[in-house]
């Protein structure tokens, strides 16, 4: 009813810190700071801990079919499922303060942002990662088109880079 109301579902009581969705709304992942990853395959009735470690885990994102999963680690690695969350993979991303990740409709574009490194894609679902030319600090946010080649990032202000904060867009 596209939040008209809101009903509490059976997720454990925790410190969740991001969740995702199909386009459907049926698969859900959400994960948990520190602690697991979690999904559903019934909009949110039950809830499944994964076999992902237990890290502190920030934004996860989600293909269209929720199939292919990406979640990424503050401070540390970016992980990938293929399998609706039931494993999971550290990609060879390197190791950063990740803030927010985004996901194309099929899940092979990833765009993933650290506060004090840039942005980083990947064209082959997170198998390898390039850096892009953004500039270095402050990201927060991130979104992708579904095909994945519009990009938007956002960057905050809390240092002396604040001169770069906005919204910056990327077409490829």
């Amino acid at each position: 009813n596209s939040g008209a109301t809101w009903t509490l579902t059976a997720a454990p009581s925790t410190n969740w810190i991001s969740v995702a969705s199909s386009s459907d709304g049926t698969h859900l992942v959400a994960t948990v700071y520190p602690g697991g990853i979690y999904t559903s395959t019934n909009s949110g009735a039950n809830w499944t801990q994964t076999s992902a470690p237990i890290e502190y885990w920030c934004p996860v994102a989600s293909s269209s079919d929720g199939t292919h999963l990406v979640a990424v680690v503050y401070g540390g690695g970016i992980y990938t499922s293929t399998n609706s969350g039931a494993t999971w993979k550290q990609t060879a991303a390197p190791s950063e303060e990740w803030t927010c990740v985004a996901s194309s409709s099929d899940g092979t574009h990833l765009i993933a942002v650290a506060w004090y490194d840039g942005i980083y894609t990947s064209t082959n679902s997170g198998v390898t990662w390039t850096k892009t030319g953004a500039p270095i600090e402050g990201w927060e946010s991130v979104a992708s088109s579904s095909d994945g080649t519009h990009l938007v990032a956002g960057m905050g202000g809390f240092d002396v880079f604040d001169v770069f904060c906005g919204i910056y867009t990327s077409t490829n």
